[in-house]
Parts: C-alpha cells; structure tokens; sequence
C-alpha cells in the first residue's frame, strides 16, 4: 500500500512496506521499456499574460509512475510546484531522499522529452523496439524509442540504483526536473530550493555530446558550453509598395539581409576555443535563427527582427558576447554598410538586446578534473570497468542551471552510449544502460567515504 500524505499543495508519500518484493523482479531494461511508452512529450507551448507566463507541460503521468518506483526503492517523495498552464493546470517536480547526515549527494534527470515530430509517427516514437546498430566503429544491441537516451535511461537508473543502499552519514538525493527541454523551469525552482541547501555534489545521466569520443560511463563529463539568444530590433522607413523605386525608402527586409551577409563573415571568423583538459578543446558558435519582417501586404517593411543564437565556452561570458555583437552593428554603421532611419527627426539605428524568457540563460561551467569529486566518480568508474576520457558538452543543460546558483557545488554528467537525441530513431545502447546501472549503485555506496575523505 503507498499512502498519500496532502499538506499545502504538496503531498509527501510514504514508504509501503512491500516495496522490496516488487523491486527485486525488476530490470532497469524492463523499467526503461515501460517509461519510453509513457508520453511526457513536452509541448513547447509559451503563453505571457499581465506579466506572468503560463506554460504547457507533460510530465503528469510519467512523475507519478517514477514516484512510486522511488518510494519501492525506500526513498521519501515530495511534489514541488514548478508552474502552471492557462487551463491552472499545476506541473511539477518530483524530490526524493533517503539515509541520515547532514551532507547529500543529488542524482537529477529531467523527466519530459522532445516532439515527435521527427519520427515517422507518434506510435513508433513511444513504442520501444530492439535492434543493433554500428556506432564509432562497433556493432551494439539497442532499445530504440523517443527519450530512450535523453534521458529515460536516466530515469530508470536512478529510480533502481540505490534501492538496496540504506545511506548511514550521508543522505541520497534524487530528483526529476520538468521542462528541461524548453526553458528549464523545473530546475531553476528546484535549484533555488531549501531541498539543495545540504547538497554538495551532483550527477546526471544526461546525454554524452561532446568533442571527445563517447565511452558512455566510462567517459566523465566535466562541463558543458553556456548558452544565449539575442534579438535585434530592425527598422525601416516604410511606404508604398507601388513606388518601392522611390530612392528615400529605407527597406527593412534589406537592412536585415544585408547585415546577415556581414554577419556570416564575423561568424566564420569567431574563435571561442576552451581547453578543459590538458589537452581537450571545445569551441563555442553563433548563428542567425530567425529574421522576421513586414507582414506580407503592399507596404515596404518598416520594422523586422532578428535573433542569433550563441553557445559559448568558460572563455566567453553573456556580457562579452553582447559587446562583441554591439560592436559589430556599430561598425556597420560607421562603414555605412546599414543605414540609419529618419522618424520623426530622429535617425533609428539596430537595437540589441538579451531575447526575453521566462528563466535567466547559463554560462558555461567546469568542475576541474583535478577536484575531489571528479577524482572520486573516476576512482568509482574504474571499480566497474576502466575510465577513458573526459568530456565537455556542447549543449546547454539543467546542469548549467544548478551551476549557476550553487557554483560551488561539483556538478558531473555520467550517461549511457546513445545517440539521435532530438531524431527519429533515437537509441540507447543495453550494455552500457546495465553498466550505468552498476556505476550509479558504487557512487551511492562509495558517497559517504568520499564525505569523510573531505572533511
């Protein structure tokens, strides 16, 4: 029996009593199968409305059946409100711990997926199917299906890894974030939260992209590039598009394209590379996402918008990129490549600014492979197999968020061989999922050796 305890919005479930009959049949195979058939698709919906933005969610259904695997596996669970749609529809986290002491080690894994879309139809994105692919050279066994490495192998590790620890000196924490994959809501409220003020180390079985070639947990990720999205405002003079000869006009859609051109040289001769290794190096980019002007009618385009997508490494910041970009337009300007629009005896030039969100964008972060943490999830990994490479990623991620508010907290990324993230025919290797199984059990039996070690 699992009893439901409701306390201001909230509810706490605990322990049922028959929890370990049912765990011990369990396979972290079987479990990953069963939560890639559950929808938890995240619909990208974004409504702003008096100031307050309501956003969609999906997470309902799966964060209920992953509670009940945590309680079977001795964990307490709690709700946290992260937000809700126009209907007040609430979403939520899910936060679990289990063992006594006053430090805590956090296992995160977000709980939504990407669209469908990709794939030849909803049914055989959540339908899981075995197959074998060729990847880096060799032949794997793999369960394919949509969220099967980002990140339902995640999910499942984490719910059977620690059942059979009973943490004396330390506490386990897991938790299961929504929306990662639009604006990580779920993980700046939980970030921000009472629940991290006893957390001195995090792991997340995300995704390993990266330069470094993919060993899946034998390969450690260290960091991951920041990300942001900039928008320039865009102005033109207007008028009719009968007379568009008339030498006065200033089009907007021209201005825009013209400085797309200019900007693909600055793009090609960007240079944002970041050693996070002896000898490991990632690069950083930018890009044009979008441009956007005039509204298809017998006008020339008096205004357009244009958005560029950043991803940067720890030598880069928010604040220098924008400078770089500001610079930029200004010089187009200096060099009359753009021209100024006359309105109302003023002369309106490009306006740039951060793209607004519901949530702050991340920097790049690194937990140094020299720290105590990372030496320790090392030592860990050799106790199962023999430890490869170190990693940084290239995608932004909840991780960057926990680094943003608790930056002396180690965070590492420890996940399964996958690949097609965000594709058709997304697919997780099945031994590594059963070595990350292995490897998450060590660390949650090795953590209170590493706190005594730091002391």
């Amino acid at each position: 029996m699992i009893n439901f305890c409701l306390n201001n919005d909230k509810f706490y479930i605990i322990q049922s009593n028959k929890a370990g009959d049912r765990m011990e049949s369990e396979n972290v195979l079987t479990l990953l199968e069963h939560l890639i058939k559950i929808d938890s698709r995240n619909p990208f919906s974004l409504e702003k409305k008096k100031g307050k933005y309501y956003l969609g969610g999906n997470e309902t259904e799966i964060n209920q059946f992953l509670s009940e695997k945590l309680i079977q596996a001795g964990f307490k669970v709690e709700k946290q409100f992260v937000h809700e749609d126009t209907s007040g529809k609430k979403y939520y986290n899910i936060i679990a711990e289990k063992g006594r002491g006053k430090k805590s080690i956090m296992f995160y894994g977000h709980s939504d997926t990407v669209s469908s879309t990709p794939w030849i139809s909803e049914k055989d994105a959540l339908t899981p199917r075995s197959g074998e692919v060729t990847f880096q050279g060799k032949k794997r066994k793999a369960i394919f299906g949509l969220g099967s490495n980002d990140m339902k192998t995640g999910l499942a590790v984490m719910c059977l890894a620690f059942k059979d620890i009973d943490p004396e000196g330390y506490r386990i924490k897991v938790a299961f974030g929504a929306d990662e994959e639009f604006y990580s809501l779920g993980a700046n409220v939980l970030a921000q939260s009472s629940f991290m003020d006893n957390v001195v180390a995090i792991v997340v079985p995300e995704i390993g992209d990266g330069p470094n070639k993919f060993y899946g947990h034998e390969t450690i990720g260290i960091g991951r590039l920041g990300r942001c999205e900039f928008e320039i405002e865009v102005f033109g003079t207007g008028g009719h598009g009968a007379i568009s000869n008339d030498k006065t006009f200033i089009n907007a859609a021209v201005e825009a394209s013209k400085f797309a051109v200019e900007f693909e040289k600055l793009r090609k001769k960007h240079k944002d590379i970041f050693t996070f290794d002896t000898k490991n190096c990632i690069e950083g980019s930018f890009f044009i996402s979008k441009i956007d002007c005039g509204n298809e009618s017998l006008s020339i385009p008096s205004s357009g918008r244009i958005v560029i997508d950043c991803t940067f490494t720890p030598c880069m910041s928010i604040q220098g990129l924008q400078k770089i970009l500001q610079d930029f337009i200004d010089s187009l300007f200096e060099r009359k490549v753009l021209n100024s629009v006359p309105v109302e005896g003023t002369n309106r030039k490009f306006k740039l600014k951060l793209k607004e969100r519901p949530t702050p964008y991340s920097e790049a972060y690194l937990t140094p492979a020299d720290h105590g943490f990372t030496q320790f999830i090392k030592k860990s990994v050799n106790r199962i197999g023999k430890f490869k490479n170190y990693n940084m990623g290239y995608s932004v991620a909840d991780e960057n968020v926990f680094k943003r508010y608790n930056p002396d907290v180690p965070v590492i990324v420890s996940g399964p061989v996958g690949w097609n993230s965000h594709r058709a025919d997304e697919w997780v290797e099945i031994e590594s999922v059963i070595k990350l199984y292995e490897l998450y059990k060590v660390i949650g039996e090795d953590f209170g050796h590493y706190i005594k070690k730091e002391r």
